[in-house]
């Protein structure tokens, strides 16, 4: 048996263990078993201290044995790993998605003198405006409905980190 602050940190968000459980992607047994005193991985101890917004060592009360401070140390470098990683990938796709869209434009920008139609030419030229402006929301919706959910698969410890994708400083 393990004395943890689940239940109390739980509380004072005002969130129910079924709650709990649905943002820490845990069942809700898993959650009574932390309440009760129960060990649990330190997977699952990451994702419970992410949906409560704490690190891994609230979890616990300031009495720890040797073995729980090792446990909580090692959750905490498979988090920071995994962060780590994350925005590495995160960071690579950024990279690609903007050097594409520059190629694109600029490509796109050569072909105006080839245009010798005006109307062709004033078409092109707004839609080459338009591409300016629509390729910022297609990033955000690539990043949410492509990037994000395989990340979160990747790096499950991540997952309800605020800071996910910001890049590390």
């Amino acid at each position: 048996m393990v004395e943890t602050e689940v239940k109390k940190l739980r509380v004072a968000k005002h969130l129910s263990q079924e709650q709990l459980a649905e943002k820490a992607k845990v069942s809700v047994r898993t959650i009574q078993r932390l309440e009760a005193g129960d060990d649990a991985s330190i997977s699952t101890l990451n994702l419970v201290a992410s949906a409560l917004g704490v690190e891994v060592g609230e979890l616990f009360p300031q009495t720890q044995s040797a073995q729980q401070k090792e446990k909580i140390q090692s959750a905490d470098e498979q988090l920071q790993s995994q962060l780590y990683q994350r925005h590495e990938e995160y960071h690579t796709f950024k990279s690609i998605y903007n050097t594409c869209f520059i190629v694109i434009m600029m490509i796109w920008g050569c072909l105006f003198p080839l245009i010798h139609n005006n109307a062709f030419s004033s078409i092109a030229g707004v839609l080459w405006i338009g591409g300016w402006l629509l390729f910022g929301p297609l990033k955000k919706e690539i990043k949410i409905k492509r990037i994000d959910p395989k990340l979160d698969a990747k790096y499950p410890l991540t997952v309800n980190r605020i800071d996910r994708d910001e890049e590390t400083k």
